[in-house]
């Protein structure tokens, strides 16, 4: 049995749309997951190469005195998306701390830490590695600001834009930093609880839930589908054309072959009688 080529272009067309269309569908696979952080340290200007991942609190301070003495320190935290399903569509991620001791009030900012000319160091860094003289640039964009000033009490931070941003380049990790970045007059600071503190429910964490699934289509494939789906289509299209000649029925081809047969009988009597004469 022949199949036709308009009917093979025709079902290539419509798989390649087919394709194209599931691929910006969204399949109706809610869910969610809550990550604790794979790394998380601080680093402290004060002392540039000291290492802080084994402590069990995480320090922000941003002290400048009028005596031009000042220090900083800065929370660097690193989850891990592997359990993001490819293709989630994340509409809400939220990070929470919670302080273990508070002295003074900050607006601690959540910065991400995907800085496009340091993607390795920022994908590589770990807790026990860390140091203020080594610290990866990141982005100063501020994603969110929170007033903490409270001991004893866990704050929320919404990153769903750096999660989404480290997901769309295929990062399997995420970093996030904190920090205030307005100075204090004052030495004051705030800790927050670490991955290493005694009770493990007051570790950070990051939640990240997301709408819906995209499903993955090679986009490499769409191309040739859609050349060869063409070229058949236009060989279809030729064939039907030359399809649509008139065709001379039975009767009509003979009508016009006896007709021939007397033109060339009657060439020929002209030419005897030319010749006889």
């Amino acid at each position: 049995m022949k199949v036709k080529r308009s009917s093979v272009a025709a079902g290539l067309l419509g798989l390649v749309l087919l394709f194209s269309l599931s691929a910006k569908s969204v399949n109706a696979q809610v869910g969610e997951v809550t990550l604790k952080p794979s790394d998380d340290t601080y680093v402290d200007s004060s002392n540039p190469n000291s290492n802080y991942g084994e402590q069990n609190y995480l320090q922000i301070t941003n002290y400048n005195s009028e005596t031009n003495t000042a220090y900083e320190s800065i929370v660097w935290l690193k989850f891990n998306l592997s359990s993001v399903p490819d293709g989630a569509v994340i509409d809400e991620a939220t990070l929470r701390l919670r302080t273990s001791s508070v002295n003074g009030s900050f607006n601690v900012n959540a910065y991400s830490g995907s800085d496009l000319l340091n993607v390795s160091a920022v994908a590589s860094w770990t807790e026990l590695t860390l140091t203020y003289s080594r610290m990866p640039s990141y982005n100063t964009t501020s994603t969110d600001s929170v007033l903490v000033g409270t001991s004893g009490q866990s704050y929320n931070w919404s990153v769903v834009d750096v999660v989404k941003d480290a997901l769309n380049r295929t990062a399997r990790t995420v970093t996030i930093v904190l920090f205030d970045p307005s100075p204090h007059g004052l030495p004051s600071s705030i800790s927050f609880n670490s991955k290493e503190f005694s009770i493990s429910n007051y570790a950070p964490t990051l939640n990240v839930h997301w709408s819906g699934i995209v499903p993955e289509f090679p986009s490499f494939l769409v191309l040739p589908f859609f050349i060869m789906a063409t070229l058949l289509a236009g060989i279809a299209r030729r064939k039907k054309c030359a399809n649509k000649t008139p065709k001379l029925d039975r009767t009509q081809r003979k009508r016009n072959k006896d007709k021939f047969t007397k033109s060339l009988k009657n060439i020929n009597l002209q030419s005897r009688c030319v010749m006889s004469s």
